[in-house]
C-alpha cells in the first residue's frame, strides 16, 4: 500500500511537469510567430516608404554635410532561416537580384544602411548569372553615391566573387575581417588558456580572406589547410595530433564538417564563416570534445537585428575600421 502511494506521487509530478512544459513551448511558439510577422511587416513597411532613389538622394544631400552615413551593405541568405529574417518566401523571388532596403545599423558613432537580395552562393558563381551579378554591383554603387556614403560592402562570398570578376576594385570587407579575426584569435587564446606559440590551423588559408590572415600570423605557428593546394601542399597537419591547437575556419560554411573526423579534444575552433555552425555540426563537435567559438561580428547595434549568430552585433563584412572596433564572440560548444 505504501509502495503504491509512493510510486503514484512521482508519476503525478512528472505529468504536471510535462503539461507545464507543453504550455511553455506553446507560448514560445505563439510568441515566435508574432515576432516573426511583426519583424517582416515592419521591414516591408520600412522598404515601401523609404526604398526610393529620390529619398536616398535627399538623405545623401544631408549626409554630405553631416558625414553620418559611413556605408551601404548588401546581405543575402546563406540559409532558409536567414531568408525568412528579411522577407516572406513568396516575395523572395522579386528581390533575387534587386537590392531591397531592410534596415539600419550603427557602429562607433556612424551609421550603415542595410539592403538584401534573395539569391545564394551557388547563383553567384554560376557563369550564367554574371550579368545579373554585375547589375547588383552597379546598383549598390549607385545607392552608395545617392547616400554619399564612403563605401559599399557585401556579405559572404560576394566580395571575392565580385573582385574576381572585376566588378569591384576595392574590398574594404577584407581589411576589416582580417583585423577582426586576428583580434578574435588573441581573445580566444586568452579565454582558452592557449599560449602564444600554440599552432594555428587556418582552414581556407588560400582563400580571399584566409591568405591575408595566414600572412598576419607568425610563420612558425601557422598551418594552411586548403583544397587549393597543389600535390597536398596544403594538406592536414596530422603531426599536431594530441596537441593543443587553434583551428580557424575561414572557408565555406560546409567545409568544417568535412574535417570533424580529423579533430581531437585539444582542438579549439574559431569559426568566422557565415552562417554559424548548424546544430548537427555542433553535436558532432561535442562528440569529439572540441570547443568552438563563433565570430558573431563586431559589437554594434542594428534595427532590425541581424539574425542567427549575429544578434547583438553586425557581421565583419558590414563593419568599418575604427579604433574602438571590438570583436563579438559567441560560445558554440
Amino acid at each position: 500500500m505504501n509502495r503504491s502511494v509512493a510510486n503514484a506521487q512521482p508519476i503525478s509530478l512528472v505529468l504536471s511537469r510535462k503539461r507545464i512544459k507543453k504550455k511553455v513551448v506553446a507560448k514560445k511558439t505563439v510568441g515566435e510567430f508574432f515576432n516573426f510577422h511583426i519583424r517582416l511587416l515592419l521591414i516591408e513597411l520600412f522598404g515601401l516608404i523609404f526604398n526610393h532613389d529620390w529619398i536616398f538622394w535627399l538623405i545623401g544631400s544631408a549626409n554630405r554635410k553631416l558625414g553620418l552615413i559611413k556605408s551601404v551593405f548588401l546581405v543575402y541568405p546563406a540559409t532558409e532561416e536567414y531568408e525568412r529574417a528579411y522577407t516572406y518566401k513568396k516575395r523572395a523571388k522579386r528581390i533575387e537580384w534587386s537590392p531591397w532596403l531592410v534596415g539600419l545599423f550603427w557602429q562607433n558613432g556612424k551609421v550603415g544602411v542595410k539592403f538584401a537580395i534573395s539569391s545564394s552562393n551557388s547563383q553567384f558563381v554560376d557563369p550564367g548569372n554574371k550579368e545579373k551579378l554585375r547589375s547588383v554591383a552597379e546598383r549598390m554603387e549607385k545607392i552608395r553615391q545617392l547616400f554619399r556614403a564612403e563605401h559599399k560592402t557585401f556579405a559572404g562570398i560576394l566580395p571575392g566573387v565580385l573582385l574576381a570578376n572585376r566588378m569591384v576594385r576595392k574590398t574594404p570587407e577584407a581589411d576589416v575581417t582580417v583585423e577582426v579575426v586576428c583580434q578574435a584569435i588573441g581573445k580566444v587564446k586568452s579565454l582558452e588558456g592557449l599560449g602564444d606559440d600554440t599552432p594555428i590551423i587556418v582552414l581556407g588559408g588560400r582563400g580571399f580572406i584566409g591568405r591575408r590572415v595566414v600572412s598576419s600570423l607568425p610563420k612558425n605557428t601557422a598551418y594552411c589547410v586548403d583544397i587549393a593546394g597543389n600535390n597536398g601542399q596544403y594538406a592536414w597537419p596530422s603531426h599536431l595530433q594530441g596537441r593543443p591547437v587553434l583551428l580557424v575556419n575561414i572557408s565555406l560554411n560546409s567545409a568544417l564538417g568535412q574535417y570533424v573526423h580529423l579533430l581531437w579534444p585539444e582542438v579549439v575552433i574559431l569559426n568566422e564563416v557565415y552562417p554559424e555552425p548548424s546544430q548537427e555540426l555542433v553535436e558532432r563537435l561535442e562528440a569529439v570534445g572540441s570547443r568552438c567559438w563563433h565570430v558573431a561580428g563586431v559589437k554594434a547595434g542594428a534595427l532590425p537585428s541581424f539574425p542567427g549568430g549575429y544578434q547583438g552585433g553586425i557581421p565583419c563584412c558590414a563593419a568599418w575600421q575604427s579604433d574602438e572596433m571590438e570583436v563579438l564572440l559567441k560560445k558554440i560548444v
